[in-house]
């Protein structure tokens, strides 16, 4: 994979990861930090590039949250959804995922905290 080819994912990582932790508030992701979300989005990449079924990947990845935290599950869901369904992401590294996830979570909390 050539720079470009790395930066039209990363591109594309980032527009998704603004679609996922987007619900009803702009950035409510419950009990969830940031990195947290970031490590998630990492989990989930390695999990489809080893060819892990995305229902094995929302059943291990849900199980440690509580059954009452309906935002934290919607946004774990929202992030698998989104990675196992862009084939382009396949092409990326998990830490790059991370970053990506992050830094938009992080962007997406400082415009909260503007408004």
């Amino acid at each position: 994979m050539n720079r470009r080819t790395d930066a039209k994912a990363l591109a594309a990582i980032a527009a998704l990861a603004v679609m996922v932790c987007q619900p009803a508030s702009a950035y409510d992701t419950g009990s969830l930090t940031c990195p947290m979300i970031g490590e998630l989005a990492a989990q989930t990449l390695a999990a489809k590039q080893s060819g892990k079924p995305q229902s094995a990947t929302l059943t291990s990845l849900t199980a440690p949250l509580a059954e009452e935290a309906r935002v934290e599950r919607r946004l774990v869901g929202n992030i698998i959804e989104t990675i196992y369904r862009n084939d382009l992401l396949v092409a990326m590294k998990p830490g790059d995922a991370y970053a990506v996830f992050l830094r938009d979570c992080l962007n997406g909390k400082q415009m909260d905290d503007r408004q």
